[in-house]
């Protein structure tokens, strides 16, 4: 479980605004801007874009800085 204090500071590193908040969703972190999902390891978020599960839809990281784009900002 990542503290509620870590969550509130951690943004999505796919985001090139960096606000989109990231929200704890079992063992991963959940960006609600692109969806990425990042694993959580040993208590310790990993948020190595390239190491993370692809959104839907989504082929490459290439596509994902456009959904943040494309979307609301949620921070």
């Amino acid at each position: 479980m990542i503290s509620a204090d870590l969550l509130e500071i951690l943004r999505c590193p796919m985001d090139p605004r960096r606000q989109s908040r990231l929200v704890e969703e079992g063992d991963r972190l959940v960006c609600h801007g692109c969806g990425m999902k990042y694993k959580i390891k040993d208590g310790f978020p990993v948020l190595v874009a390239e190491e993370a599960e692809l959104p839907p839809g989504v082929e490459s990281l290439e596509q994902v800085p456009a959904r943040h784009a494309a979307g609301p900002s949620d921070g």
